[in-house]
């Protein structure tokens, strides 16, 4: 059998070099830069000349124990002074209940068994199951080259954590060079990453249900590399502010932030067999899940869900229906940084219904006009010749410069490794915590993806300091408003991330790998003057209360260019 995963053997070995610089052992100076993967290229992933092979598995990660409560005050957060739990146990089901099987883990133990949703803000424990949430995964071979592409419903998950995934894969045999997985960034289901738990300071991780989603991630790429089959593909995109003239791409999302620059198109991939059935539809477009708001109680992956379920069963319209397409629908987030939002957003579906508020009904039309779009771009493109896979990736050091996160850190809140700083010395300039994160370069036929490893402005990939991307008449690129607009003219001149990446069509994969917060250009990076990242600054800042800090772009940057630009 071909060696697993020979990139997390590669990866875990460069965290003692702080630079991620070879060095030579001659004494000559560096060595010449080269990612720490190349596929085709490394042992185990020499060529990817061949048919192109695809498999696609989706498994449920819903947390499968919690228990529920009443919301007596009102408030969508729950208080053990205000308000009332009911001690049933994972099921959730009491003596008395229809359908009582008995009691099981955490009954009656006069505890507190709450799943803790992320996103907005701590305490907002989960009352019950809206829809299920997903770890959903592609598998893609050319020649010896096997990449795996998951896209995992949740608000982020931490490097550590693939980490813990490729490690179980490569115990298990999985015949699989390298994962990518993006995050959705629903704010409607569990805390993953501790900063949204039952209180200031305490994490909201629950450890069974991070050993679920681990398990998960792993069952569906092995499933997906179980079932690789050959398979014709095809690729698309679509404008979405393009249907909506009177509102543009303020019908779907909203710049928060000036300057507002967006991404308005929704790109696609089509994989089927043989026969035509399809095997996987890939689609990735950039906005924060959250439609339904910070009060709602029950688990759900937001907009994502009525968009999945839409590609795959269909949509209907007065107009006329869309079939769907089958298969395993795969939604990639992209730049959400910015931030980009649907609330307060209008939405008008295509009967030309208005959604206003933060609604299931304002939910369900957004996933379902986003899936009208890729359903149409799919419909419009054509069948790639002869596509490859490859990958690269490359690791890097981000240092944690945001006082709250090191406080966080220090608490034990965030749960992952940092490096080269002294623990037993104060942080301070000198002394100062870093993180290991990575980013990815995956190319598949036409399109090829880099995955950033946060929340990224859209600007950073795209551009769009010249007021191009807005693509909506009610919006203004900088709102006259602002008390503190960004000075655009100090903006970088580019190329952005999505010239240097090459490739017919270029694919943000958001929240890749992992969330190290909101990726900020530095020429719009400002902080508070005696309260930095505690309190945001005049103006559009509330991102640099979470972000690691000003350093992470332009090491972010370096990465990229690098990983982008290198030749064999």
């Amino acid at each position: 059998m071909k060696r697993a995963l020979p990139v997390f053997a590669l990866l875990l070995a460069c965290k003692g070099d702080k630079d991620g610089v070879a060095v030579d052992d001659t004494g000559s100076g560096p060595a010449p830069y080269r990612p720490d993967l190349v596929c085709p290229g490394d042992a185990g992933c020499e060529t990817n000349s061949g048919a192109l092979l695809a498999g696609a598995s989706a498994v449920d990660i819903t947390p499968a124990c919690f228990e529920t409560w009443d919301d007596l005050d009102g408030s969508s957060t729950y208080s053990s002074s205000h308000d009332t739990f009911f001690d049933c146990g994972c099921d959730r089901l009491c003596p008395g209940d229809e359908g009582y099987p008995g009691p099981d883990d955490y009954e009656a133990d006069g505890e507190f068994k709450g799943v803790w949703i992320a996103g907005f803000g701590s305490a907002r424990a989960a009352q019950d199951i809206h829809d299920p949430t997903w770890a959903r995964a592609i598998a893609l071979r050319s020649g010896d080259t096997t990449v795996a592409l998951i896209s995992l419903d949740a608000v982020g998950w931490f490097n550590n954590d693939v980490d813990s995934i490729r490690e179980k894969l490569v115990a298990d045999g999985v015949d699989v060079d390298h994962i990518t997985l993006s995050s959705t960034h629903t704010h409607e289901t569990a805390d993953t990453l501790g900063q949204w738990g039952p209180r200031l300071g305490k994490s909201g991780v629950d450890a069974d249900h991070r050993a679920q989603i681990i398990a998960g991630v792993a069952q569906a790429v092995t499933e997906a590399v179980a079932a690789l089959e050959p398979a014709t593909m095809k690729s698309g995109v679509i404008d979405s502010a393009a249907p909506f003239p009177e509102t543009g791409t303020r019908n779907t999302v909203r710049d928060s932030r000036d300057p507002v620059v967006i991404e308005e198109r929704v790109y696609t991939a089509h994989f089927a067999r043989s026969d035509g059935s399809t095997i996987a539809t890939l689609i990735n477009w950039g906005n924060h899940p959250e439609a339904i708001g910070s009060e709602n109680l029950s688990l759900s992956s937001d907009f994502a869900h009525y968009l999945r379920q839409g590609v795959e069963e269909g949509v209907s319209w007065e107009s006329g229906d869309q079939a769907g397409l089958g298969g395993v629908a795969i939604y990639f987030n992209a730049s959400v940084g910015g931030l980009m939002t649907p609330l307060g957003v209008t939405v008008t579906d295509f009967d030309g219904v208005a959604h206003e508020g933060e609604t299931w009904e304002k939910t369900e039309a957004l996933g379902k006009v986003i899936a009208s779009l890729a359903l149409q771009a799919v419909a419009e493109s054509s069948v790639a010749a002869d596509p490859t896979v490859s990958v690269r990736a490359q690791r890097l050091y981000v240092p944690v410069e945001n006082y709250g996160f090191q406080a966080l850190f220090l608490v034990g809140v965030f749960d992952r490794p940092t490096f080269n700083y002294d623990p037993e010395q104060d942080i301070n300039e000198r002394n100062t915590p870093e993180l290991l994160t990575e980013v990815n370069l995956v190319t598949v036929g036409p399109i090829t993806m880099l995955s950033v490893p946060g929340e990224a402005t859209p600007e950073l990939s795209i551009g769009g300091y010249d007021g191009s991307r807005v693509n909506s008449p009610v919006v203004d690129f900088l709102d006259p408003t602002n008390p503190n607009p960004p000075d655009v003219s100090l903006a970088p001149a580019g190329p952005y991330w999505k010239e240097q990446m090459g490739g017919e069509h270029q694919w943000i994969l958001g929240l890749g790998n992992d969330e190290i917060g909101y990726l900020i250009p530095p020429y719009d990076y400002e902080l508070h003057p005696t309260s930095p990242y505690l309190i945001e600054a005049d103006g559009d800042h509330y991102e640099e209360t979470n972000s690691v800090g000003p350093s992470a772009v332009p090491l972010l940057q370096e990465a990229v260019t690098a990983i982008t630009t290198w030749a064999p």
